[in-house]
């Protein structure tokens, strides 16, 4: 049951739920934890389509007011811990309101960092949060459905996110389900440490990944995953740029998500995508990646 905050003011949104994200922020090493806590938060739990009440529940618990709370969003936005929706084939207003945003799965943000928590809080402290994450997954699935977009199986949206965005939605998925999973990533060099961490997890947790990778200097790490995770990776390559700054992921039959990065702030890289529930759409998709899988080089 809802907490009432003033006459017409009810969040689902706890001051412990606030503090716990505040502890996993600083260990991702955000730059505002506390607002950004709180936006997500209130985000996960109560879903509100303005900005408004956002600020009204986070002033009320948390003592957080306009400016700082807009720094936690946008510090959510650049680690890629939300994504802005802009525009959905869906009625848009009704389902997102002016204030479109989408959070990552919670599960996934306490998966990332509860080793890190584990020897510097108490074993109380530990389960409660734990307690307190399953609480948030249930309303995380309740406002955002099981794929994390809001739409179950029709329609798509077309979303803005950096880097990670991504790699979080997917490993949430392979968390809940375990799919096969398909991967096709254009130019991009995929050698950063973060990016084949993320590759590993959803081998661990996939039941078969098939990659496409472009240019021979991506050869290289991928070879160095196939060696270690043999028939769990299948890969194939393109010896030259081909799709250039597309990437794209399906998930199974169960979602796909297809995108262009589009520019660099710093070293954050942002990119455009569409994300896809609609089994037709997914089945078309396939066959694409089907198509380029019997053009492309095996490894």
């Amino acid at each position: 049951m809802g907490c009432i905050l003033d006459d017409d003011l009810i969040t689902n949104v706890k001051l412990d739920y606030i503090q716990d994200f505040e502890m996993m922020f600083g260990r991702m090493k955000l730059e505002r934890p506390r607002e950004a806590a709180a936006y997500y938060t209130i985000l996960v739990m109560d879903n509100p389509k303005e900005f408004s009440d956002f600020l009204r529940i986070s002033e009320k618990l948390a003592n957080i007011t306009r400016r700082p709370l807009e720094a936690g969003r946008s510090c959510l936005f650049k680690n890629g811990l939300i994504a802005k929706v802009l525009f959905s084939s869906e009625n848009s207003e009704e389902e997102f309101g002016r204030e479109r945003y989408l959070p990552v799965n919670p599960r996934v943000i306490w998966e990332e960092t509860k080793e890190n928590l584990k020897p510097v809080i108490s074993e109380d402290t530990y389960q409660n949060i734990e307690k307190h994450i399953d609480d948030m997954v249930s309303a995380y699935n309740q406002n955002f459905k099981a794929y994390g977009i809001k739409l179950m199986r029709s329609g798509n949206v077309t979303l803005q996110y950096s880097k990670r965005w991504i790699f979080y939605v997917m490993l949430s998925n392979s968390l809940e389900k375990g799919e096969d999973l398909k991967i096709h990533i254009g130019s991009e060099n995929i050698s950063e440490e973060s990016t084949i961490r993320y590759l590993k997890r959803f081998l661990e947790l996939s039941k078969k990944v098939r990659m496409i990778v472009e240019r021979e200097e991506n050869l290289q790490p991928v070879i160095k995953l196939k060696e270690e995770y043999r028939d769990k990776l299948d890969v194939r390559y393109f010896p030259d740029e081909i799709t250039g700054l597309m990437r794209n992921f399906v998930f199974g039959k169960e979602l796909a998500v297809t995108s262009m990065k589009i520019l660099s702030e710093g070293e954050e890289t942002s990119y455009i995508g569409t994300a896809y529930v609609d089994l037709e759409d997914i089945d078309e998709l396939n066959r694409k990646f089907e198509s380029l899988w019997n053009l492309a080089k095996p490894v």
